[in-house]
């Protein structure tokens, strides 16, 4: 139970004086009835009856309707939670390197990079369509960044792109890593949802001089967009691709994001789950409560004890002349 109006209860104040008053008023004397006395001896009165004694206390009846009144004045409230969900909508875009290297080097025993980081980012997809309100783009890059869609609600499409069309092999191969943040970051300029985040999975190392990661970074920076980077180390005597950390690092350290370095598909996994954890907490949560309002019953309880009290008072306390 809460109250809507607390500050009303300082009326209880008045309280006081009225309890004072009702001490005093028991404590003065009693009636008392002279019984006849023989010659010479003392008067004798009679003791009153339990009835006469504790007629006073009748106005602890209306103490309790003058408290129940005042606790109705402060409008006392039951409230049930109907549901919680996400307070406004993350716009987020997601961008995922396509490049050869995704598909030469292995997550796992039976998992490309290139295949883990598909089954990873449909399980995100999955999580923010659950919450309803979220918003997802989707950008894929090797020399080039291509959009495969503008943020969007309609995220059984982002699943099924990134199911079907998200593979190596459609664009010339390449890191464009800067191009390909910058045209996130382009997708999100007119958001105005209360997060918007840039996802980016890479394996490997800006190659493609037209945009560099720092640039981009600092335009995430000056719009607000926070960067989130994946990195997936690989070995570079194998593939001939190096993976720049220190890059990723930057990126998010300077927008608000965080780095994450994933060893594995379950590294993988916990750092897109990490990162819906963050952003559900900068956000927070908008809780639907049911409201029942509670003053009506300490009124008819108020009422109930002043009927009684004068229903007493004229029947059985009753004063005779």
């Amino acid at each position: 139970m809460r109250f809507d109006d607390p500050a009303l209860f300082a009326l209880l104040v008045v309280l006081v004086p009225y309890l004072w008053l009702l001490r005093r008023e028991a404590r003065l004397v009693r009636p008392r009835y002279l019984l006849p006395q023989l010659f010479g001896a003392p008067p004798l009165a009679s003791r009153p009856s339990r009835k006469l004694r504790a007629a006073p206390w009748l106005g602890l009846l209306r103490v309790g309707a003058l408290l129940l009144l005042i606790v109705a004045a402060a409008r006392p409230q039951a409230t049930t939670v109907e549901a919680v969900k996400p307070a406004e909508g993350i716009d987020i875009v997601l961008v995922m390197d396509t490049s050869s290297s995704m598909t030469q080097a292995r997550l796992s025993n039976d998992q490309t990079r290139m295949e883990a980081a598909r089954i990873v980012a449909r399980a995100f997809v999955a999580e923010r369509q659950a919450n309803g309100s979220d918003r997802i783009g989707l950008v894929m890059f090797q020399r080039r960044a291509l959009v495969m869609s503008p943020l969007t609600l309609d995220l059984d499409a982002i699943d099924e792109m990134i199911e079907v069309s998200v593979r190596s092999g459609l664009i010339p191969d390449g890191t464009a890593l800067g191009v390909a943040t910058m045209e996130a970051i382009d997708l999100l300029r007119g958001s105005d949802a209360a997060s918007r985040i840039v996802v980016v999975l890479t394996d490997g190392e800006n190659n493609v001089p037209d945009i560099t990661p720092n640039q981009s970074t600092a335009v995430a920076r000056a719009v607000g967009v926070r960067l989130y980077t994946i990195g997936l180390p690989t070995n570079a005597q194998q593939i001939g691709v190096a993976l720049n950390e220190l890059t990723l690092v930057y990126m998010a350290d300077e927008t608000g994001g965080v780095y994450f370095r994933a060893t594995d598909a379950r590294e993988l996994a916990e750092a897109y789950r990490s990162i819906s954890e963050l952003e559900r907490e900068r956000v927070g949560d908008e809780i639907f409560l049911t409201t029942q309002e509670l003053a009506p019953w300490f009124l008819m309880l108020a009422g109930l004890l002043i009927v009684v009290e004068v229903g007493l008072r004229s029947t059985w306390w009753r004063r005779t002349p």
